[in-house]
């Protein structure tokens, strides 16, 4: 319904503020409830503020797949919209480096994996053509997650572009 959507909406858009505010283990239901300036009930919508940190990643790394609607088809652009959404939509540094580094690891381990899993040929060439699948998935949304911290741990002073390359030139090798 339309005022769940927008109730969703408002919540979202407050934690991403919060998130480039304050450590996320600072954040609280309530300052987001007070952020978004929303009466009702968060847990009619999210589960935990661990599950509302793992929907922004999916809709953070969702809409980087994609290009006004259309999916994009070119993994290095597909990187670079993943890691410019993560770096402009939350604040990665503080993801990586704090409290929620854990679940923000899983999320967005979560995410790339299932993104894989709609992308990656069942019948792929190479190596990875020797591998178990999920084993594969597994192993490219962790290299994945990789990136994105070996990028804060070194303090974005890489560009995205040079980052998403060389984390292709690791995976495209498995695929022959």
């Amino acid at each position: 319904d339309a005022r769940k959507a927008k109730s969703r909406a408002a919540i979202v858009a407050a934690f991403s503020e919060l998130l480039r505010e304050e450590d996320y283990g600072k954040i609280t239901v309530g300052d987001i409830i007070a952020r978004a300036m929303w009466v009702g009930h968060f847990y009619g919508l999210f589960k935990s503020k661990d599950n509302l940190l793992a929907e922004l990643v999916c809709d953070i790394c969702t809409h980087a797949l994609d290009d006004d609607g259309t999916p994009l088809d070119d993994p290095l652009v597909q990187v670079e919209h993943i890691l410019n959404n993560l770096w402009i939509v939350v604040s990665v540094r503080a993801l990586v480096a704090g409290a929620g580094s854990r679940v923000f690891a899983d999320s967005l381990r979560k995410t790339i994996m299932s993104r894989a899993a709609e992308t990656v040929p069942v019948d792929s060439t190479g190596p990875a053509g020797t591998m178990d699948r999920s084993f594969l998935l597994h192993h490219i949304a962790s290299s994945f997650v990789g990136m994105v911290q070996w990028w804060a741990w070194h303090n974005f002073q890489a560009d995205k572009a040079e980052v998403a390359k060389d984390y292709l030139s690791a995976i495209k090798p498995l695929f022959g």
